[in-house]
């Protein structure tokens, strides 16, 4: 958790909004509900994990609260605020083998990796799993993610073992590994044509493999009453680093790229883009397998030009040709 990973023109743009799939690896509809955008500083925090009964689920919410507040005072460099969520005397290890003892060493070194942090720091945690071996001991797992200024997200899976001191639950050992390599064949399930629908926009994307595998290609169609937009994204994989990358490009000038990476069943795709005008968005997008022939699709901390604009879906996705 995590020292190495660390409109005004809204309505213009409304059918280049509803294309944004063209610029950030995934696909996206125009929001006509008029929902206010998320606050910014907001930090994203999901807990997937099923409860069983009130004082399990109490116990967990009360973990919840604090991951919310680790991941706020993150957002906003508190290294102090942030040390504190740890024992007097707990300890961190992260991806790289660093190891810190104590609350006072773990806030020297968040402070000294927040006198270097440039530009706004968005934080998304997923919480897979929380076990109580003890009534007042748990464990956490599960993945953080990091986005500092336009760069893109960065993902990390953690463990944490909490402990609860006085009423109150603290991490008392935190380790941390890099997220999980993927393979490109681990997206095969996409290769095929697939179709979805929200008011009167359609969108249709066509995945195939291409360069003796090495590739897959995506071509997307957009359509509405008033006009039909196209284009076309590469996915493969960065041998320099080992992570799954994808490069998106539009007619009208507007490219994007995005990185991938799987937690557990779900796609997470980092995304920065450019878009014709100049305009610079950024998002967080979900792919979500429900059956071989469905996912779910969302997209969210999106922002244009640093502006938060409103989160869309889940929206379904079908598939309408079999696999090639």
């Amino acid at each position: 958790m995590f020292t190495s990973i660390l409109i005004a023109h809204q309505k213009r743009m409304a059918f280049a909004l509803c294309a944004l799939g063209l610029l950030v690896g995934t696909i996206v509809f125009c929001n006509r509900s008029g929902d206010e955008a998320r606050a910014q500083g907001t930090a994203e925090v999901v807990t997937t994990q099923p409860t069983k009964g009130k004082a399990l689920d109490a116990r967990r919410e009360e973990i919840a609260r604090a991951v919310r507040s680790f991941a706020v005072a993150f957002e906003k460099g508190d290294a102090k605020a942030l040390a504190a969520h740890w024992t007097e005397n707990g300890e961190y290890a992260t991806d790289d083998g660093a190891v810190f003892r104590g609350r006072a060493a773990i806030e020297k070194e968040y402070a000294q990796l927040f006198a270097k942090r440039k530009g706004v720091v968005k934080v998304g945690i997923d919480v897979d799993t929380i076990r109580f071996p003890s009534q007042d001991t748990a464990i956490e797992e599960g993945h953080f993610r990091v986005r500092a200024g336009k760069e893109l997200a960065v993902t990390s899976k953690y463990s944490v073992v909490h402990v609860r001191e006085n009423g109150k639950w603290l991490m008392a050992i935190v380790r941390e590994w890099p997220g999980e390599g993927a393979s490109l064949r681990d997206l095969d399930w996409l290769i095929g044509t697939w179709s979805a629908k929200r008011d009167d926009t359609e969108i249709t994307t066509k995945y195939q493999w291409w360069g003796e595998k090495n590739f897959i290609r995506m071509d997307i169609t957009i359509k509405d009453k008033k006009r039909t937009a196209k284009g076309f994204q590469m996915i493969g994989k960065d041998a320099s680093t080992g992570q799954l990358r994808s490069w998106t490009f539009d007619p009208d000038g507007s490219f994007g790229e995005a990185t991938w990476s799987r937690e557990d069943k779900k796609w997470v795709l980092d995304a920065t883009a450019v878009t014709g005008t100049g305009d610079v968005v950024t998002s967080t997008n979900l792919f979500v397998p429900v059956s071989d022939n469905a996912f779910t699709f969302q997209s969210v901390e999106r922002t244009i030009n640093d502006n938060p604009v409103p989160d869309i879906g889940p929206v379904r996705v079908t598939r309408v040709n079999a696999k090639n």
